[in-house]
């Protein structure tokens, strides 16, 4: 088993693959939980409601794309195009329309099921009812004098404790359109600390695609860091250093993390946060990036440390020109409460399920690399007492002409999830 793994995997007892077949329901194996069908996207619940009546930017669509869609569709942000002003948004309302209508927009992976997750960016029906209305009635602009007043910004994590970014600006790779690069932020931790919260501050908007923060040893972190010129080193999927845990993750649009209340993640002395930064250069020109990250602390040690488990095997093999390729194993947990869940595979990925025997924790049924990020339930799952049994499937198409297995690369693939609990 990959050395990186083992590492990551210590204390955790892993049962091994009970299935490992292309997907297809019949071909299941007894001990192995069947996968759940996909369940179409549906709009949440809730929300404003769509009379009937005319619809106008001012007063009720523009609103609407305060809250769900300028996070990422704003001068200079991650979207290719800006949709803060009526005519920026007008412009576009029949793909506007077709996007909500069709969820695509904005983007939100998992599939709806039993258990729900806080912050969803999936529109509810009325707010995909306004829309779709708006762009058929032509778009009408309406009074501004009739818009409500806009929403106040969020409020952040309330205070912070440290600020972190690059000791220097980082000018992406310009011979790829996805660049990972991954930056030891300083000073390293000399005290056992509490992470409760935390907020990316993204530098170059435009180009900085998502963002995961790992606790890792400092030295490691240091010979990394030696290995190539300029800040940082070159990194996918994870910061490639040993040893490593997860703190957590952004993509545009994601307010300020805290952790449920009670519960944070213990950093250890001798330690530093490694931030890997995708940048997608797809969006404007390449240009310098310093992002950063603040850190919020318990002001006591919290009553429910935290923990990032990693569910993981590396006992797959995707065969060359295979479609729908699924591997599926099973690892037993203690008992705990999850609070979360950071599900993870690399380009070649399709279909990404965790369960456990009561039910679906998590169901990405259309996998895109590009939009990670954690997951945080409304309501924490409690794992029986003694020992759970929780499976993974993971399900890839390989158009390549080689056999693809576990590996940190580009080329290489992962299967696993990591679970934020406490016990």
């Amino acid at each position: 088993m990959n050395r990186l793994l083992l590492t990551l995997l210590a204390g955790v007892g892993l049962l091994g693959a009970v299935g490992c077949a292309k997907e297809d329901p019949g071909d299941d194996e007894d001990d192995a939980f069947p996968l759940p069908e996909i369940r179409t996207a549906e709009p949440e619940e809730g929300g404003p409601a769509y009379s009937g009546g005319p619809v106008t930017w001012h007063h009720d669509v523009a609103p609407i794309v305060q809250r769900r869609c300028q996070g990422c569709h704003a001068e200079a942000g991650m979207a290719p195009f800006a949709m803060k002003t009526y005519s920026q948004a007008s412009a576009r309302h029949a793909a506007m329309a077709t996007a909500v209508t069709q969820l695509r927009m904005p983007p939100w992976m998992p599939a709806p099921g039993e258990l729900r997750f806080k912050d969803s960016r999936r529109l509810t029906r009325g707010e995909v009812a306004i829309l779709s209305a708006w762009s058929t009635q032509g778009a009408p602009e309406g009074d501004p004098a009739t818009a409500p007043p806009p929403e106040p910004a969020p409020q952040g994590l309330g205070w912070v404790d440290t600020r972190m970014e690059p000791a220097e600006a980082y000018v992406p790779n310009g011979t790829q359109q996805d660049d990972y690069h991954c930056f030891l932020l300083e000073p390293g931790f000399r005290e056992a600390r509490d992470v409760i919260g935390f907020e990316v501050l993204p530098g170059a908007r435009h180009q900085v695609h998502h963002v995961l923060l790992f606790n890792v040893p400092e030295a490691a972190a240091r010979q990394a860091d030696a290995r190539e010129p300029g800040p940082g080193w070159t990194c996918f999927g994870d910061s490639g250093v040993e040893d490593q845990s997860v703190l957590g993750a952004w993509a545009p649009g994601t307010p300020a993390t805290r952790y449920p209340e009670g519960t944070g993640v213990r950093v250890q002395p001798g330690t530093v946060v490694v931030m890997q930064v995708h940048y997608n250069l797809n969006n404007g020109p390449r240009v310098a990036d310093r992002t950063g990250v603040d850190l919020q602390f318990a002001r006591e040690p919290v009553a429910n440390p935290a923990a990032l488990m990693l569910v993981a095997s590396d006992g797959f093999a995707i065969p060359a020109g295979g479609q729908g390729y699924r591997y599926t194993f099973q690892q037993v947990v203690p008992a705990g409460r999850l609070w979360g869940v950071i599900p993870h595979m690399h380009t070649l990925g399709r279909r990404i399920v965790l369960q456990r025997e009561a039910g679906t924790l998590i169901d990405i049924p259309a996998w895109d690399f590009h939009w990670q990020q954690m997951y945080f339930y409304e309501e924490p799952v409690d794992f029986r007492s003694g020992r759970s049994r929780l499976q993974l499937s993971c399900i890839w198409d390989n158009p390549t002409p080689r056999t693809v297995r576990w590996g940190e690369g580009t080329q290489d693939e992962m299967c696993l999830a990591y679970l934020y609990v406490t016990r």
